[in-house]
């Protein structure tokens, strides 16, 4: 009788917690803010001068539509670049810029959300410009700060092709 009445209990807390969720099925979520990373990888390591790249900087949108409570489909872009690696006093490795263009989904479980995007990179290093295939797996979770509805994301962000390229970035959006 006491594990009945306990089931009973976190059933009727649950369901009113569940009751207390907005519906987002329909809903469709603008997003804009800065973009922070790091790169993990070096395609031109074979060059002895070149040492890689550091920190990236940079800022992304996205637009967010929700089929259902819990599984949107995301459309996002920006624009990413990263600083150039010393080789010495004398050789500086030039930036690495990208402009990703991606479509994914997202799943989410309360405010978290797990997703992964693909499309194309618009990568472009030292004058030379390259298309690669472009992936990035997420995780993130949307939060109110000051009633305004942030998001904030890490993602490993991949080129394949032209040598390959990833990063890992984190990005704090504005949600409109």
């Amino acid at each position: 009788m006491k594990n009945v009445l306990i089931l009973l209990v976190v059933l009727f807390v649950a369901s009113s917690a569940f009751s207390q969720r907005k519906e987002r099925r329909g809903d469709n979520r603008f997003g804009i803010g800065p973009a922070i990373g790091f790169a993990t990888s070096n395609p031109l390591k074979n060059d002895p001068e070149n040492k890689g790249w550091g920190l990236g900087a940079g800022g992304m949108v996205q637009l967010e539509h929700f089929f259902r409570g819990s599984l949107s489909a995301v459309a996002q872009a920006g624009l990413i670049s990263f600083t150039g690696r010393s080789s010495g006093a004398s050789v500086k490795n030039k930036a690495y810029t990208t402009i990703p263009i991606r479509v994914g989904a997202n799943g989410y479980v309360g405010n978290l959300h797990l997703g992964a995007q693909i499309g194309v990179g618009l990568n472009s290093f030292g004058g030379e410009n390259k298309t690669a295939f472009a992936y990035s797996p997420q995780i993130g979770y949307n939060f109110s700060r000051n009633d305004l509805p942030l998001d904030f994301t890490l993602s490993y962000d991949g080129y394949a092709g032209h040598g390959g390229f990833s990063a890992f970035l984190f990005k704090l959006s504005l949600i409109l």
